[in-house]
């Protein structure tokens, strides 16, 4: 593919944004979380709420996939299918909520590769949320991939490209001290409240003609910063005194609305621990580490 990736790097953006109080409740009441604190900060990951927007865009100038058309942050490359792929998360400070903040997201590299899943674009998007002090509060660098278009019914998407590898099903494992499990049944339901609350357009996650007749999939997708989100939840829940210093997940292989899902996770020693996400059948959707205190 001849395209030039290298002219986008290093495109900045810098937006204005409000930790607002209720939007950080209703996504608490969707996950069936119980209700936040009058003195409690944001908890963790809820600011990927305000990652799609502000700012808004008109309806009219979404892409077909529904997303905001390719711009500043997002190559104009003929790759027309995305995912968010993985994500490397710092927690440096807490983050009050009801509080104004500005997130500079920086493009830090945007590179073409192929291989036996056709073309694959990848960006790097760095972005940095800063309190009204100027103080960083979360580092954040987010893999987006772009992919090629695929003919929906002869090859229906099963896997994500980024590992195509770990995409196979693998046996469930052996429990092991210090493990955690929880289990969650992802619907359509709950798709959508957090594609509404987070802004998030991409139609993959609730428009099923689209997922299954474009993109191939065999349902609804189950986001994966939702997954993501999820697997932390659980971690925190089975280390109530622990502080997050670094998370990082790697999306593996798509889940699908209605599908039972696991996550579950084992420490390692020296405040770390590997997080996972898994099907029924043992197969890895998301593998995460953290790292804590």
């Amino acid at each position: 593919m001849g395209f030039d990736a290298s002219r986008w790097v290093g495109r900045t953006t810098r937006t204005r944004i409000r930790a607002v109080r209720e939007t950080v409740e209703m996504l608490e009441a969707s996950l069936d979380r119980a209700e936040l604190g009058p003195a409690a900060p944001m908890p963790l990951l809820r600011h990927w709420l305000w990652l799609f927007a502000p700012p808004t865009a008109p309806s009219a100038v979404l892409s077909a996939d529904g997303h905001l058309p390719r711009g500043e942050l997002a190559p104009d490359w003929p790759l027309p299918r995305r995912m968010w792929a993985a994500s490397d998360v710092a927690f440096l400070e807490p983050v009050p909520l009801d509080t104004v903040m500005e997130r500079v997201s920086t493009i830090e590299s945007a590179t073409l590769k192929s291989g036996r899943s056709g073309t694959l674009g990848f960006v790097v998007l760095r972005h940095h949320w800063l309190l009204p002090d100027g103080r960083c509060a979360i580092d954040d660098a987010q893999t987006v991939v772009y992919r090629e278009a695929v003919d929906a019914v002869a090859a229906p998407a099963a896997a994500s490209p980024a590992a195509p590898a770990a995409s196979a099903a693998a046996p469930v494992p052996t429990p092991v001290p210090g493990a955690w499990n929880v289990e969650h049944r992802p619907d359509a339901v709950r798709l959508f409240r957090y594609s509404a609350l987070s802004f998030n357009s991409h139609r993959i996650h609730y428009d099923l003609p689209y997922a299954s007749g474009v993109e191939g999939y065999p349902g609804l997708v189950v986001h994966g910063p939702l997954m993501g989100t999820l697997m932390l939840d659980a971690f925190q829940d089975a280390h109530p005194g622990a502080r997050v210093r670094r998370y990082g997940f790697r999306a593996l292989s798509p889940a699908f609305a209605d599908a039972p899902i696991t996550c579950g996770g084992v420490p390692t020693g020296d405040g770390r621990a590997k997080l996972w996400v898994r099907g029924a059948d043992g197969r890895e959707h998301v593998a995460g580490d953290v790292v804590f205190y």
